[in-house]
This record gives C-alpha cells, sequence and structure tokens, in this order.
C-alpha cells in the first residue's frame, strides 16, 4: 500500500482552499457600491451594542444614590464591598458599615418593618480614612448614649473612647438619614476595645 497518492490528494485540497480563501477576501475587500451602506450600518450596529454593553462608569455618590429604597431581608451584600457591622442606632434604624479593597468606606441606614425586613433610607461613601485614622460607627455626642453618630477618629489603644476625629456624621433617628455634623464633642468606642 502506497501512501503517495494521500499526500497528493492533501496538497491538492489545500491548494484549492488557499486560492478559494483568497479570492473570498479579495472579494470582500472591494464590496461593489450596494455593500457601502450594509456596511456602515453594520459597523453603526457594532459600534452600539459596544456602547450598550459597556455601561458608563458611576461615581461613588451615584452608587450610594442607588441604593437609597432598596429592600432585603437577612445580610446587605453588595459586590466590591466588605461587610465590616453595624447595628442598632434606635429603633427602627440599623446601620451597615462596608469597606472597599482600596479603603473607601461605605456607610448604610436601614429601617426595618417593610414588606422584604429592611429598606435602605440613606447611603453616604465617606472616602478613605485618612492615615492613622479608623471610620467607626459607634459614636456618640455629650450625653446622649445613642449610637446614632459616625466619623473617622484616632486615639490611644489603651483609652475607651477615642475623641480626636477628622469627620463626624450623624444618623436622624426619625429618617434614617445622614448628614456631616460638627466633629467637636463627638466621641467614638475605641474599635479594640
Amino acid at each position: 500500500m502506497t501512501r503517495k497518492p494521500i499526500w497528493s490528494l492533501t496538497a491538492a485540497c489545500l491548494i484549492v482552499l488557499l486560492t478559494a480563501g483568497s479570492a473570498y477576501a479579495q472579494t470582500a475587500a472591494t464590496p461593489g457600491p450596494e455593500a457601502g451602506a450594509e456596511a456602515e450600518a453594520a459597523t453603526e450596529a457594532e459600534t452600539t451594542a459596544e456602547s450598550e454593553a459597556e455601561p458608563a462608569p458611576v461615581s461613588d455618590e451615584d452608587f450610594a444614590k442607588s441604593l437609597i429604597g432598596k429592600t432585603y431581608s437577612g445580610s446587605f451584600g453588595l459586590d466590591g464591598w466588605t461587610n465590616l457591622g453595624g447595628g442598632l442606632v434606635l429603633p427602627p434604624f440599623y446601620v451597615h458599615h462596608y469597606a472597599r479593597d482600596d479603603g473607601t468606606v461605605l456607610v448604610v441606614t436601614a429601617k426595618e418593618g417593610s414588606a422584604a425586613g429592611f429598606e435602605v433610607a440613606d447611603a453616604l461613601v465617606a472616602g478613605k480614612p485618612r492615615k492613622g485614622y479608623t471610620f467607626s460607627t459607634s459614636c456618640m455626642k455629650g450625653e446622649d448614649y445613642t449610637l446614632r453618630f459616625m466619623g473617622e477618629t484616632s486615639g490611644k489603644d489603651a483609652a475607651e473612647w477615642w475623641t480626636n476625629l477628622n469627620k463626624a456624621w450623624e444618623i436622624d433617628i426619625e429618617t434614617g438619614k445622614i448628614s456631616s455634623v460638627n466633629a467637636r464633642g463627638v466621641k467614638c468606642t475605641n474599635p479594640n476595645w
């Protein structure tokens, strides 16, 4: 049995395919005038599909606003954010503290009692704390022991309360809304205590 005819047949098929492929590529490269409109339409459709496939980047503030009104039961997980805890502010409001890999802090307040369990009342992207500071959602002001304040704080590990705050926010106990406040008089529990 000889293999020469098989190799000859294979070589002949390869030559035919290469010639046909080259001729097809030439025809496709030089379309007639009627194909010009079709090519433009196809290019426009591809561009539109690409722009629809890649959503515009969302700012942190827009992301936080998009959370308001969302409902959930159980834990409130967010892609790209680590849940660092939280707790009860004052019934029916709770606070959740999240951090992103780059150190950016996100705080979400939620009201208990909706049909789904909880509804997000407000959200704040507080940014990354300054060097030597940490973010705390367990802060108070004066003799009001309601932990409705939060802030960017630092202090000594031996102290139960840290009073050195860079920024502070208050959670409204009627609405759950978060607002910036003067840090004077606000103190936060030492996270290492």
